[in-house]
């Protein structure tokens, strides 16, 4: 039951955060910014947004209690989705 109770605060917290992104990320997102503090690369918001929600729900659904691999997975999706709102907000 704790497996499952984890899995769906990750998908619940990856949707949420999707859903705010949305709201708050501008049509270009900056993907990677370097050492000089430059913008290196853009997505647009639908990709930025989409590609760590996806590794989100996809490291959640195929967690595990023996490996877990899947919310290593889920978890760096998350970050991915915080850190992209950090730096385009």
């Amino acid at each position: 039951m704790k497996k499952n109770s984890i899995q769906i605060l990750l998908i619940i917290l990856a949707i949420g955060l999707a859903i705010v992104s949305w709201f708050f990320l501008p049509d270009v997102v900056a993907v990677q910014v370097g050492l000089d503090g430059q913008v290196t690369n853009t997505m647009p918001k639908i990709f930025a947004i989409m590609i760590p929600f996806v590794i989100s729900i996809v490291g959640s659904v195929t967690m595990t209690k023996e490996n877990k691999k899947g919310m290593i997975l889920s978890i760096a999706g998350i970050l991915i989705l915080i850190v992209s709102l950090i730096f385009n907000i």
